[in-house]
């Protein structure tokens, strides 16, 4: 037979009128003085009529002392009997007692290996029922609902992230699925007229732009294009990798806050706003588990923060460290967003750096909708139904759903120029300036030492072993594996013979540029 719906009546009610002779039970289990004999309780030892059971109206009625502590010229109901003498005046006890082992109520307790976890929902900050998994003791379990409880405790053998915001599975393959169910569903609506989404599509036109620029090989971009792809990834693909979306702006009211508030309203708990100081931690577990990690006005000076937030970037797997937990593993799906009021230095950026999408982002002052985020998500049911309708993601073209040249912007190229070390930017600032005034060579040719000779002599600071690391590392210049003669490009022109740099002019006019670049007039011919 099934059980009643807990929903549907009340515990409390269900119990009174379905389980008098399990109250009854109580009492004479506590008082073994007492027995039950023609509807009524009688202390075996004087003969003394303590309680009068009243089945019809379903209550119990003491007449006289009691060792029992009832109070005498009281009614109680079977339930308040279950409460006082089962769970020791522990109302939600018995209730939720009474529901999950007779009514059709789930038993919020897992065990996860040989640790007990109990599921509980929190109201967020948006009032949304958030699911979160709180540690919790065999013995807890037991004092409060009796060990024979203990059977509903639905086992797994491991945790596991299997992203699915379509078809959700609470239980993977006999693990424990820590991804949270995507409560919302897609509603039709008429594409002709978009008046239903009008406040989702201005958002993502203005932190995504709504231009269509040309890329280096001359091909056209549409900025909102991007931006819609970038959110199906989010919705339809939450397996797959994609860029580090950067929101920058150094003035207020720029809606970037307005963003995560709305993709956190969108993804709920799969998403987590979290710090710098998060990603330096050793314990992971407040991002870790989630899908969609965004860490709001952020600079990350911190070499150590830095590099693992380069590795959460593209790595397949975690390792999960709760307090009090040991560490488990588990697939890593995250994406990464930064928020930050720093254009320029938000982050150190290589230049040779393809995981970043920096897009600096206007102000909204005097144009701001202050409701905007009640009105994005009364959107949301239809906004997932226009992703619906939009082109799918060609991933072919890049694993992470985009290609360097979509998601090079000039922002980016300012925080690389930035996060350049000082040396290197002094070096680039004399060559460019060189290039420009005192040669018309297409190639330049110089050693670190030459370098260190003509322009850092007295500076103790740079060192020609560090002039020579940034040239070949930071700046990428080609260099002979092997000593040969070369001109130096500038200071004497002499020929020597060193491990020498090649430099490219960029900054020559190809029409003077149909000489030798290794001959000098007057000179040995350096080979």
């Amino acid at each position: 037979m099934k059980k009643p719906n807990w929903l549907e009546q009340n515990p409390c009610d269900w119990y009174n009128k379905n389980k008098f002779e399990d109250a009854l039970s109580l009492i004479l289990r506590k008082e073994k003085t007492m027995q039950y004999k023609d509807g009524k309780l009688f202390s075996i030892v004087d003969r003394q009529e303590v309680v009068v059971a009243q089945k019809d109206c379903q209550s119990l009625l003491t007449i006289a002392e009691n060792r029992l502590g009832l109070v005498v010229g009281l009614s109680y109901s079977p339930f308040q009997i279950l409460v006082k003498f089962r769970y020791q005046n522990n109302f939600t006890a018995a209730f939720q007692y009474v529901g999950m082992n007779y009514m059709d109520m789930d038993f919020p307790f897992i065990r996860i290996g040989v640790k007990y976890f109990k599921e509980i929902t929190k109201p967020d900050r948006y009032g949304t029922q958030t699911p979160i998994l709180k540690n919790w003791t065999k013995d807890e379990i037991k004092q409060d609902f009796g060990k024979e409880m203990m059977v509903r405790v639905q086992l797994y053998d491991d945790f596991i992230i299997e992203p699915n915001n379509e078809f959700y599975e609470k239980t993977y393959k006999g693990f424990y699925n820590l991804y949270q169910p995507f409560t919302h569903k897609a509603k039709e609506f008429d594409l002709n007229d978009l008046s239903k989404i009008q406040w989702s599509l201005k958002l993502l036109k203005h932190i995504f732009g709504d231009k269509i620029k040309k890329d280096a090989d001359g091909k056209q971009i549409d900025e909102f294009k991007l931006g819609i792809r970038y959110m199906k990834m989010l919705y339809k693909h939450p397996k797959r990798v994609t860029p580090i979306l950067v929101l920058t702006s150094e003035e207020r009211s720029t809606g970037k806050s307005t963003f995560i508030d709305w993709l956190n309203s969108i993804f709920l708990d799969n998403l987590v706003i979290i710090t710098p100081g998060h990603i330096s931690s050793d314990f992971n577990e407040s991002y870790a588990e989630k899908n969609i990690i965004a860490i709001e006005e952020s600079r990350f000076d911190d070499a150590k923060a830095l590099e693992k937030l380069k590795a959460l970037s593209t790595q397949k797997t975690i390792s999960v460290n709760r307090k009090h937990i040991p560490t488990f593993s588990l697939p890593f799906y995250g994406k990464l967003i930064i928020t930050s009021n720093d254009e320029s230095k938000f982050s150190k950026v290589d230049e040779a750096e393809i995981r970043y999408w920096v897009r600096q982002i206007p102000t909204l002052q005097g144009i701001a909708n202050h409701n905007i985020l009640d009105d994005l998500i009364s959107e949301i049911p239809y906004f997932l139904y226009y992703l619906n309708q939009q082109e799918e993601v060609d991933f072919s073209i890049s694993r992470q759903g985009f290609t360097t040249n979509e998601i090079n912007t000039s922002a980016l190229e300012v925080v690389k120029k930035e996060s350049k070390p000082a040396l290197q930017k002094e070096i680039e600032m004399y060559l460019q300036e060189f290039c420009m005034n005192e040669t018309k060579e297409p190639e330049l040719y110089f050693t670190a030492t030459d370098v260190k000779r003509i322009w850092f002599e007295r500076n103790n600071n740079f060192n020609a072993h560090y002039i020579s690391k940034i040239l070949l590392t930071n700046m990428r210049l080609d260099r002979k594996e092997k000593p040969e003669r070369y001109v130096p490009s500038f200071g004497e022109k002499t020929t020597k013979t060193g491990l020498f740099f090649t430099y490219k002019n960029i900054y020559l006019d190809k029409s003077n540029s149909e000489r030798n670049p290794l001959s000098i007039e007057n000179t040995e011919a350096p080979f």
